[in-house]
């Protein structure tokens, strides 16, 4: 076929035709008399480079394109991004004449060198950078958005978990706060579905490290209660616990792996929303030294905060007291037991947990009931500490089985925290 073949099939001049050939873009073979012959090759090659062209691509662009030099898809990512960047000097563009604008109507004299330097740096590198992460977090990654999920799940589990357990005394406000979740869940999922960019891409990095990190902490967990066992709890141990708030020290650590796990999965997707984590990570291993210290006697002070009671005696430890304070049980002058209620006679909160407060002469109160014990029966250490004291104390008793129904353990529990209750 002809040139004006060619000018009606892709809508392309005569002129612009023979450009992309001169450019090599196109190769078109020629007659016995010399004349071009276009094929539908040709023709199919010319609608292509018409419609990167309408996108903007540039010619030397389209050349390592058709020499395999560069894909498609990298091509149009780059031009994406040079969009983006575009829009954001518009926008910068536009911010300061607006400024400009707003100081005219204030001073219709003033001088305009004086926004010099402000332009130098609405035109650095530094700033281009900055835009381009207040841009970049204003898209939500598929990994941040399944981390909301899971937030906004938890009102709509605990109705559920209440309906299941026939628990109603809650229900209201828990029904109140369900609808609540419900419309903050579909709002979040509306605006990631409409987002361009769905930043997909290292989601799975992301859930496995944290899935692994939880799982190394946990390990860490396990083997610093092994610890502590061994330097603080005999064999005739009745039962020990970790006293708060030193005890959510372990929080902090756990922290720490995190950061470091996403730090790692940061190397090699540079998503913005996980940049945070990197930036600590450098900074600790700026300060290592500081690091190492700081971690050193956090550690210490966890595994330090600890009581130990056996069938004699109850021995506190603390990280100002490692050798510890020994109580007998003659020491104690007050147990308390009991329910919490409920917060603001409206929200749930604690109400149900069961308490065991026991205060020395000393002034000194601990609650032992998150103790740990060897008994397979749970809370049974609780029951016969509180039969030795009632048995080997003068100890006064201040006990109520208020509140009782709010409690969510099995029955067998409940039971055994009202026995409790009732032995004076």
């Amino acid at each position: 076929m002809k040139i004006k073949d060619a000018e009606r099939l892709t809508g392309l001049s005569a002129k612009t035709i023979r450009y992309y050939e001169s450019e090599g873009l196109i190769f078109v073979k020629r007659n016995s008399n010399s004349y071009r012959e276009y094929d539908e090759d040709n023709i199919n090659e010319l609608r292509k480079i018409k419609v990167l062209r309408k996108l903007e691509i540039p010619i030397s662009k389209i050349k390592e394109l058709n020499l395999g030099k560069i894909s498609l898809k990298d091509t149009l990512e780059d031009k994406l991004k040079k969009l983006d960047e575009d829009e954001l000097n518009l926008e910068r563009k536009k911010g300061s004449i607006e400024v400009i604008l707003k100081d005219l109507n204030k001073n219709p004299n003033i001088d305009l060198a004086e926004y010099s330097e402000e332009f130098e740096y609405l035109e650095s590198p530094e700033f281009a950078e900055f835009m381009g992460e207040i841009k970049e977090l204003s898209e939500v990654s598929l990994s941040q958005q399944i981390l909301i999920t899971l937030i906004f799940s938890g009102p709509l589990l605990w109705l559920f978990t209440n309906i299941n357990r026939a628990k109603y005394e809650f229900i209201g406000i828990n029904s109140i706060l369900s609808i609540i979740s419900t419309v903050l869940l579909t709002l979040t999922w509306r605006r990631f579905l409409k987002q361009k960019n769905k930043k997909i891409k290292g989601t799975g990095s992301m859930l496995l490290s944290t899935i692994v990190a939880i799982i190394l902490a946990l390990a860490i967990f396990v083997g610093i209660t092994k610890l502590q066992e061994a330097i603080f709890v005999p064999r005739d141990y009745l039962m020990f616990m970790f006293k708060s708030p030193y005890s959510y020290i372990f929080i902090f650590f756990e922290i720490e792996i995190l950061i470091l796990f996403i730090s790692i999965v940061y190397k090699r997707i540079k998503n913005i929303e996980w940049k945070w984590a990197a930036e600590l990570f450098s900074f600790a291993k700026k300060n290592i030294v500081a690091t190492a210290i700081l971690n050193i006697v956090l550690l210490y002070v966890y595994i330090t905060s600890i009581t130990v009671v056996t069938k004699n005696q109850i021995k506190d430890y603390s990280f100002y007291n490692p050798k510890g304070t020994e109580y007998s049980y003659n020491n104690i002058s007050k147990v308390q037991a009991g329910f919490k209620g409920k917060s603001a006679k409206v929200f749930k909160g604690h109400a149900g947990d069961f308490y065991c407060i026991v205060s020395f002469k000393d002034g000194k109160k601990i609650n032992f009931y998150q103790a740990n014990s060897a008994f397979e029966d749970t809370y049974l250490e609780l029951e016969i500490f509180d039969k030795l004291i009632m048995e080997t104390s003068k100890a006064q008793k201040q006990s109520s089985k208020e509140n009782y129904q709010f409690c969510d353990l099995d029955k067998r529990y409940v039971d055994r925290f009202l026995r409790i209750i009732e032995n004076r």
